[in-house]
């Protein structure tokens, strides 16, 4: 697999942030894991989808891997907003045209076409009606799991909402995938994703997967990136436990994670890293990945005291405590 490569978004991340629940992008999430790319999708789930999947749809498959990761021409991309899109989406793409097929994969692949697409290219037809085929399964596999994530996917929107006006979208960055990072203004993707050169982006959209707890898509056209990532909360609903309503919302830990939000909780005074591990019950490795990350947010600062080291809430620390009180 080739690098995923990085993302330059700049340290003050001034550039419009948008949230988009875009279903298609679940639908290739998962295409991409039975492919053998993997995003965190239950054995189970997955099991049962490839039952579903029939050999005309398997062979329609083959040319999306056939560069060592999940690589879709743009036009193949089911990129409706809103689980009403997707119906729409599989039409567009059965109908689509021999040359509108052609022109994308001339673009994607500069004219040099792997093997697999120069099969494509002679019945571009053929793998139309079976990939629209594909894409309507998988979605058949998807939607239950959409639906039940509504409440999830629309406290998403509120999360980055509150991310955006309080300036603290680096932090949200920080927490967004276990294969995303975050740091000093860039965005470091995956490394078994097609490879992106380092780019300046000027403008972010997000949309939250459903598809499993590692789920990463995205695809960067002229400085604008669009980034999948996992629904925060998404893996109770993948273990069968359904999406909760109910109780109040802590809104820190939307953002942040349940251990960073109480770590910034305690450091409304000098506290050392080895009391906090206490108080948590866990690792003092734990507190020091965790910490740091809240300091490169610049929410949190360390300090050396003697042979102690002790963290406390900086000013944009004690304003996103303000701010969300």
């Amino acid at each position: 697999m080739e690098d995923g490569g990085t993302l330059h978004l700049g340290e003050n991340l001034d550039m419009p942030v948008l949230v988009q629940l875009i279903p298609g992008m679940s639908v290739l999430s998962l295409m991409g894991d039975l492919l053998g790319v993997p995003q965190g999708v239950p054995v189970g789930r997955r099991a049962l989808l490839r039952k579903s999947c029939s050999e005309r749809l398997w062979n329609a498959m083959g040319p999306l891997g056939s560069t060592g990761s999940l690589r879709i021409p743009q036009v193949l991309s089911p990129d409706g907003i809103g689980a009403n899109a997707m119906r729409g989406e599989t039409e567009r793409i059965s109908d689509m045209t021999s040359d509108s097929l052609s022109a994308d994969l001339e673009r994607t692949f500069g004219g040099e076409l792997p093997s697999a697409w120069r099969k494509v290219a002679d019945d571009p037809s053929g793998f139309l009606a079976a990939y629209s085929g594909l894409i309507r399964t998988v979605w058949g596999s998807v939607a239950p799991l959409w639906n039940q994530a509504e409440p999830l996917l629309e406290r998403e929107i509120q999360r980055v909402g509150v991310a955006s006006v309080t300036g603290t979208m680096d932090a949200l960055l920080a927490n967004l995938s276990p294969r995303i990072s975050f740091a000093d203004g860039n965005l470091r993707l995956p490394d078994n994703a097609p490879r992106v050169e380092s780019v300046a982006i000027r403008k972010l959209t997000l949309m939250p997967l459903v598809s499993g707890t590692r789920a990463c898509v995205y695809r960067v056209d002229d400085g604008h990136a669009r980034i999948g990532y996992p629904v925060t909360g998404l893996a109770p609903l993948l273990a069968g436990g359904g999406s909760r309503r109910e109780g109040p919302t802590d809104t820190l830990a939307m953002m942040l994670g349940e251990l960073r939000a109480v770590i910034l909780r305690k450091g409304n005074q000098p506290v050392s890293m080895g009391k906090l591990a206490d108080l948590l019950q866990c690792t003092a490795g734990t507190v020091t990945y965790h910490c740091r990350q809240l300091e490169r947010a610049g929410l949190l600062c360390r300090e050396r005291k003697g042979r102690e080291v002790r963290i406390l809430r900086t000013l944009k620390g004690e304003a996103l405590m303000d701010a969300l009180s």
